[in-house]
C-alpha cells in the first residue's frame, strides 16, 4: 500500500508540474514563470519510474542536454530598455509603476553587464543536480562493473562548455574512478548544434511569427500602465526600437520578466503584465519557436532533417557499445541547445512533442504544442540501456528525467526492446514525415 500511495503521489506531482489535464492558460495563471517558454527554469519534481523487468540491469546511458539557465544572448535586451526608461524618467513621463520598473531593470541590467549568453549560477546547479540524480539512479552504470569511461561532446559556446564541466565534475565527485574525455569544437557541431538546414527557412519563419505578433499586440493598457503620456510613449518606443509599433518593446519586457527566474536574487517584474497580456505574450513566442524550430507543417520537415543527424549519432554510438566494438564506455553525454532537442523529440514522435499544424491553424497551437512543456533550460533526453544475462537489451527514454512514451510497441512500458526501438529510430532518420 505504501508503494502504491507513493506512485499516486508521484503522478499527482507530475501532473501539477507538467500541466497534464490543464490548459497552458491555466498553468500560466497558476505559475507566471511558465510563460517563459525556452526561458523556463528547470523544474525538478518527484518521479518514480517502473522498475526494469526482472534480471535487467542498466549498463549504458546516451544523453543530450541543453545548457543550464543563462543570461539573454543579446546584450541589447538589457541595455536598450534602461536607456529608454531613463529618458522617460527625465521627461517626467513614467507612472509610479514605470518608475518602479526602471529601478528594477537597472538592477537586472547591471547584473547582466558583459554577460550576454553566459551560464548563470542556477544553470550550473541545474546541471550538477541532473548529474547527481543520474549517478544515484543508475549506480550499476558508473560503479565500474561495465567500464568507467565517458565521452562528452559540447557545442563551443561558453555556457555549454560550463554545463559540461559542471555535469561531469559532479559525476566525478560521486564516482572518482570515472575517466572522462571531453570535446568542445566545431568538429562535432553536427551533433551538438545541428542547424545545417535552418538557413533555408529561418528568416522567413521568424518574420511570419513577428508579423503575427505585431498585428495582434494590443498595447494601450500596457503602455498606460508604465507611462503617463501614451502618445509620448509610443513615439519614444518606436524611435528607440526603430519600429512602426510598440510590439518589440513589449516583447523585450516579456523576455526580461521571464529570464529573471533563471537567477537567484534578481527582482521580478511580472506585475507590469496583466494575466491576459502574459498569456498572449507566451502565445506569440510559442508560435515563433514552433515555426523556427518545431514540427510545423510549413517548415518542420526541413527543420527535422537536422534532428536526424543527432538521432543517427545516438543509434550509431549505442550500436558500438551494445555490440562490444567499443569497450569500457558507460555513457555518451552531449551538451547543446533547445534547437536540437525540439526536432529530436519531434522526429521520435515523443508524446506531446510532435503536434503538426499549419500556420493557417495557428490559433490552435496551444492545444497541440507548448514550448514551456517541451524545452526548458537544462532540458535533457536520456536513453538508458538495460541488459540481462542472456544479452537481451531493453531501453527506456527520459525527457527531463521523466519516462516519455514513444509510438513503439512494448509490453513493459517505459521499457522498449532495443531491436524494436533501433529499427524505429532508423526509420525516422530515413523518413520522419510519415
Amino acid at each position: 500500500m505504501r508503494i502504491f500511495v507513493s506512485v499516486i503521489l508521484s503522478l499527482m506531482l507530475f501532473a501539477n508540474a507538467t500541466g497534464q489535464g490543464r490548459t497552458m492558460r491555466e498553468d500560466i495563471a497558476a505559475n507566471p514563470n511558465l510563460a517563459g517558454g525556452i526561458y523556463t527554469a528547470y523544474m525538478v519534481t518527484e518521479h518514480i519510474s517502473a522498475p526494469a523487468p526482472r534480471g535487467y540491469k542498466p549498463f549504458y546511458i546516451s544523453h543530450y542536454g541543453r545548457h543550464g539557465s543563462r543570461y539573454q544572448t543579446d546584450q541589447a535586451k538589457y541595455d536598450v530598455p534602461v536607456v529608454m526608461l531613463e529618458q522617460a524618467h527625465k521627461d517626467g513621463k513614467l507612472t509610479p509603476l514605470g518608475e518602479s520598473l526602471l529601478q528594477r531593470v537597472r538592477v537586472i541590467a547591471k547584473d547582466a553587464y558583459m554577460r550576454a549568453g553566459d551560464l548563470s549560477p542556477r544553470g550550473e546547479r541545474e546541471q550538477q543536480g541532473i548529474a547527481e540524480r543520474m549517478a544515484k539512479a543508475y549506480p550499476q552504470v558508473f560503479s565500474g562493473k561495465n567500464g568507467n569511461h565517458i565521452t562528452c561532446f559540447s557545442s563551443p559556446y561558453v555556457r555549454n562548455v560550463m554545463s559540461m564541466a559542471a555535469f561531469t565534475e559532479r559525476l566525478k565527485e560521486i564516482y572518482p574512478k570515472l575517466e572522462i574525455t571531453r570535446y568542445a569544437s566545431l568538429h562535432d557541431i553536427h551533433i551538438t548544434r545541428p542547424e545545417k538546414n535552418m538557413d533555408t527557412f529561418f528568416k522567413k519563419a521568424r518574420k511570419i511569427a513577428q508579423d503575427y505578433q505585431q498585428q495582434h499586440t494590443k498595447d494601450e493598457a500596457f503602455i498606460r500602465r508604465l507611462f503617463n503620456d501614451y502618445d509620448y510613449a509610443v513615439k519614444l518606443i518606436c524611435k528607440t526600437y526603430n519600429s512602426s509599433s510598440t510590439y518589440k518593446f513589449i516583447g523585450n519586457m516579456h523576455d526580461l520578466a521571464m529570464i529573471v527566474q533563471d537567477f537567484d536574487n534578481l527582482p521580478e517584474i511580472h506585475d507590469i503584465f496583466s494575466e491576459e497580456e502574459r498569456y498572449r505574450m507566451w502565445e506569440f513566442f510559442n508560435i515563433r519557436r514552433y515555426l523556427t524550430y518545431g514540427p510545423s507543417l510549413d517548415f518542420g520537415d526541413i527543420r527535422n532533417k537536422d534532428g536526424k543527424l543527432l538521432l543517427h549519432d545516438i543509434v550509431e554510438r549505442a550500436d558500438e557499445v551494445v555490440s562490444g566494438r567499443v569497450t569500457n564506455e558507460v555513457a555518451t553525454l552531449r551538451f547543446g541547445h533547445d534547437s536540437a532537442i525540439i526536432p529530436l523529440l519531434a522526429i521520435l514522435h515523443a508524446e506531446g512533442c510532435d503536434g503538426r499544424i499549419s500556420f493557417a491553424e495557428i490559433e490552435r497551437l496551444p492545444e497541440v504544442w507548448c514550448d514551456s512543456r517541451i524545452t526548458s533550460m537544462s532540458v535533457n533526453v536520456q536513453f538508458v540501456f538495460y541488459r540481462n544475462k542472456r544479452g537481451d537489451i531493453l531501453v527506456k527514454m527520459l525527457h527531463s528525467e521523466r519516462d516519455i512514451r514513444l509510438p513503439v510497441k512494448t509490453d513493459c512500458f517505459p521499457y522498449y526492446k532495443w531491436s524494436d526501438l533501433r529499427d524505429y529510430c532508423i526509420q525516422q532518420c530515413a523518413d520522419d514525415a510519415k
